[in-house]
């Protein structure tokens, strides 16, 4: 990967830094094969007593109302539609690596300085083919217990973190607590319909930095990135990339508003251009 790949893709790396602790976790506590649900036979989600969760979860906004507030960086991921694409980052076994099931879309949010992060997952079957322990209720809920403080609310989708994040997942889905505002402005620009979507307020671009990439099912893939009031440099390097794009084979499509507080920049290009794309900065 080099330096610009990896730059581009901060503010998700940073989101996937909660997956992977949680990833690290379950490893950690692994139990033998003989100890493991038989996947084939694992039972639905009925099994569980109580509520399950239920919100939409087709968007990072969607995600984003049900987070509490004071988020600082937050991602979506349909993996459904990213699988056997250029958008394809993800070996298909770790989407099965918490559930014996696939996980066929996801979403995180956290806060880079503060003992707060939790994940939502929608799972394809809808099974219980994991080890747990019910060791608490919630508003109804029963909470699973999955090892080394991470747990589990089963649904649709299943939320994942510790206990006292997921009980305030829990009171802004009842209405009992207000959901996440934090994005609501930079947000309002977004299309619907992105695959992949990352939200972030800690960004060098910008106070806030919304990245996404979608398929256009025509051949070609867009990234669209906006720009809640951007630093002073980061708009003349969206300019002077522009001034040139076609010879790297992108199309600009750049937008202002709010007097310059907002930029929106979608970018588009072919498939086989795909490398070009996701390395167009503003570094």
């Amino acid at each position: 990967m080099n330096q610009k790949y990896a730059a581009l893709f901060l503010a998700a790396l940073m989101v996937m830094s909660v997956f992977s602790y949680f990833v690290a976790s379950f490893v950690g506590d692994s139990d033998t094969d003989e100890e493991l649900a038989d996947i084939a036979d694992a039972p639905g989600f009925e099994v569980i007593d109580g509520t399950h969760f239920d919100a939409e979860i087709d968007s990072v906004s969607d995600g984003l109302a049900f987070t509490p507030e004071g988020v600082s960086n937050a991602i979506y991921v349909d993996y459904s539609r990213t699988y056997g694409t250029p958008l394809q980052d993800y070996n298909v076994s770790d989407l099965y690596a918490y559930y014996n099931t696939m996980m066929i879309r996801r979403f995180s949010a956290y806060n880079i300085t503060s003992n707060f992060g939790f994940e939502a997952h929608v799972l394809n079957p809808e099974t219980v083919g994991f080890n747990y322990a019910v060791t608490d209720t919630y508003n109804g809920y029963s909470i699973l217990s999955r090892g080394s403080g991470i747990f589990n609310v089963i649904g649709t989708p299943t939320l994942l973190g510790d206990q006292a994040t997921l009980e305030k997942v829990i009171d802004v889905r009842s209405g009992t607590s207000p959901a996440s505002s934090d994005f609501t402005e930079i947000l309002g620009y977004v299309e619907p319909g992105a695959e992949y979507q990352v939200v972030t307020s800690v960004d060098p671009l910008a106070e806030q930095h919304y990245l996404e990439f979608r398929n256009m099912n025509d051949g070609n893939y867009s990234k669209t990135e906006i720009f809640l009031d951007p630093v002073e440099g980061t708009v003349e390097n969206i300019e002077s990339l522009e001034v040139n794009s076609t010879d790297r084979g992108l199309f600009y499509n750049t937008s202002t508003f709010d007097d310059g507080r907002i930029v929106k920049v979608v970018v588009t290009t072919n498939t086989s251009n795909f490398l070009n794309l996701i390395t167009e900065q503003y570094y």
